[in-house]
């Protein structure tokens, strides 16, 4: 199926479609031959990711990127809808806020679902804790894990959802750089049942069965991703993400019955170092 424009404008704030995902794996990349400081840079992607949480319909969308290191040394961070300020250290312990623009769910081409409550777009605030290993050496690789817990406050779904990231990069030449993640997602029941719930009117509407999740672990994430030196100032990749929902909002008939619980994100991006 064609996406729509609008579809494709939605694209644009999707999280980790690659080179939003891109710009930061440009960043640890470039380290490798550039131990002594991290480049500032900005980079965009494009790629096709599901069209909402859950969905098995896809659309395509462009991301842009940027990480900016301050005159103090402190770490700015934008990737797509997310943004992170770092006061901590670039490598070694970090800590900062972060806000996120998280997609609604409205005027989606699935007819049944299309009958289920609209769900607005709304910002997320929040912070994160981490902690950044840059190895050098015979073989160097970056390690890098954090924590991150927003919320909205209520202004579309109650609650808060905590997620668990780590990542690697290592050389596998002078030009090519490999790296993979893992990653975890908690979230409140509030949040589940906005965005997974089938409440009693959505079930007259739609026919799908009343569904009132409560909260736990909502997925888990794996990614692959190549990143390829075309000089010393711009680089481009390729990333595969995947997330598998799991819980409670696996088992939401807006997924069982109209989606799929395995969420498939892929696409290419480029960026451009610089001091």
């Amino acid at each position: 199926m064609k996406p729509s424009t609008r579809r494709v404008r939605r694209g644009a704030g999707i999280v980790l479609i690659a080179g939003c995902g891109l710009a930061t794996h440009v960043a640890s990349a470039a380290t490798v031959d550039l131990p002594t400081t991290l480049p500032n840079l900005v980079g965009g992607g494009i790629g096709s990711t599901s069209s909402y949480a859950g969905a098995s319909d896809r659309m395509l969308g462009a991301v842009p990127g940027m990480r900016y290191v301050t005159s103090t040394g402190h770490l700015l961070e934008w990737y797509g809808p997310y943004v992170q300020y770092d006061f901590g250290a670039l490598t070694g312990l970090q800590w900062g806020p972060a806000l996120s623009l998280r997609l609604g769910r409205k005027h989606v081409d699935d007819p049944v679902v299309s009958q289920i409550h609209d769900v607005s777009t709304t910002v997320e605030g929040g912070g994160y804790v981490g902690y950044e290993y840059d190895h050098g050496g015979a073989l160097p690789f970056r390690l890098r894990a954090a924590l991150t817990v927003l919320t909205n406050a209520g202004a579309v779904y109650t609650g808060a959802h905590v997620a668990l990231n780590g990542s690697a990069w290592v050389p596998l030449g002078m030009r090519v750089f490999a790296g993979a993640g893992l990653g975890a997602t908690w979230v409140s029941s509030g949040f589940n049942q906005t965005y997974f719930g089938v409440t009693a009117d959505d079930s007259a509407r739609s026919g799908l069965p009343a569904f009132s999740p409560g909260g736990g672990l909502e997925q888990v994430t794996s990614w692959l991703a190549l990143v390829y030196r075309i000089d010393r100032s711009w680089f481009g990749g390729a990333m595969i993400y995947y997330q598998r929902l799991t819980g409670a909002a696996a088992d939401s008939p807006i997924v069982s019955q109209r989606g799929t619980r395995n969420q498939i994100t892929y696409g290419v991006g480029i960026a451009y170092a610089f001091r």
